[in-house]
């Protein structure tokens, strides 16, 4: 076992090594009160706040324990931020619509703290398919933490997660697959999308 090895099993967490936030959010009112934001209120995200949603995105249901996420936080105001920007209009040029190309680099350079979520491939097709429903349950877990924090998490797999050139600029690697990009912030807009019930869907046999 190497030392890089050696390393990551003595830092394994545990249920009972956590430190678990204080809250009175109930894991129902968590999901109920889950929704997206388009437009977010000029107020900063503390890194303490994001530092303890990805915490709970290493809990996400993980067959085999593959460990497949990939984070990069992108803060306001960055040099990273601005290039995923040009990045992301240069991308949506290419279609000749300006205004579309506009949209997507203020998608990037708008929100209070912007994350871009990659899955790591397995050994085989299976093991990928896999890996990228976990990363999608770290997504989830990270968006229901947002709620207790008083926060928002929009996840985007649009324009702004195509550009070839994110590569480069986050350092992450060619073969991994994009999750999306994650806006985090306080919304300035009132979320409360209807849904239909579930037993509508639902067929117990």
């Amino acid at each position: 076992m190497t030392n890089k090895e050696e390393s990551r099993v003595a830092n394994r967490l545990t249920p009972e090594s956590v430190e678990i936030p204080a809250t009175d959010l109930s894991v129902y009112e968590a999901l109920y009160r889950r929704r997206m934001a388009w437009r977010f209120k000029d107020a900063p995200v503390k890194r303490e706040a994001i530092n303890r949603m990805l915490d709970t995105a290493v809990w996400a249901p993980n067959h085999r324990l593959t460990e497949p996420w990939r984070f990069f936080v992108l803060e306001k105001d960055t040099e990273a931020r601005r290039q995923a920007a040009e990045a992301a209009y240069e991308y949506s040029l290419e279609d000749g619509n300006r205004g579309r190309a506009e949209a997507a680099c203020q998608k990037v350079l708008e929100p209070p703290v912007l994350i871009f979520v990659y899955s790591q491939p397995g050994d085989n097709d299976g093991v990928t398919r896999e890996n990228y429903a976990s990363v999608c349950c770290a997504v989830q877990n990270i968006s229901l933490a947002a709620v207790a924090e008083g926060l928002t998490v929009t996840w985007e797999t649009g324009r702004i997660t195509r550009s070839p050139e994110l590569t480069k600029i986050l350092g992450s690697e060619k073969e991994w697959q994009m999750v999306g990009a994650l806006s985090v912030g306080v919304p300035d807009e009132e979320l409360n999308p209807p849904r239909t019930p579930a037993a509508e869907f639902t067929t117990w046999l």
